[in-house]
């Protein structure tokens, strides 16, 4: 009887023990899921995920990168530009272009590191894209630590941030509406 006892005083503590084991491996498989894809913010929108498969197929184009060894490696993505457009930005008409000339793009990655761009400097290099948001490589998607999607700036790789959380449109001015002659 007294090892009944002790047996049935130790059921609660097995159970405890048991709960906290499930609870550590769920913990665990919520740490190994894929993340989230970035966020897009734009002026007067709601936020809305930048979906790895949407930088893909038509209007995508190979983005080809070589490191300091040599090595290169072939992303495919889509120009950072025609993303912003495909939600909303209007840079194409003199209104668009006054409305947007004191407005940046800040990419931020998930561990806060944060770049900027002008919408200027997007523009001017419209014919031949230099910043690219992408989502896989020749080989496939990108690894966890680069992914869901990163980007991709020809030149400047300081500039050149993986993991993003976020892509925001901010205006710094508005710039008073076009007076006609």
């Amino acid at each position: 009887m007294h090892d009944s006892r002790r047996e049935a005083q130790s059921l609660p503590l097995l159970r405890f023990a048991a709960g906290a084991a499930l609870a550590g491996l769920l913990l665990a498989g919520a740490a190994l899921a894929a993340p989230d894809p970035p966020v897009l913010r734009m002026p007067g929108q709601p936020e809305k995920a930048i979906a790895p498969d949407s930088l893909l197929g038509r209007g995508s184009m190979d983005v080809r990168l070589e490191d300091v060894s040599g090595n290169v490696t072939v992303y495919h993505g889509t120009p950072l530009l025609d993303v912003l457009e495909k939600n909303g930005l209007e840079v194409r008409t003199m209104a668009g272009e006054r409305k947007s000339a004191a407005a940046v793009v800040l990419v931020r990655a998930r561990d806060g590191y944060t770049v900027a761009f002008s919408i200027g400097e997007l523009r001017n290099s419209r014919a031949n894209p230099k910043v690219f948001l992408v989502s896989e490589t020749a080989n496939g998607p990108l690894p966890d630590n680069e992914g869901p999607v990163r980007t991709v700036t020809y030149g400047d790789p300081v500039r050149s941030p993986y993991a993003l959380a976020s892509v925001e449109v901010r205006t710094l001015s508005e710039n008073p509406a076009q007076k006609k002659p």
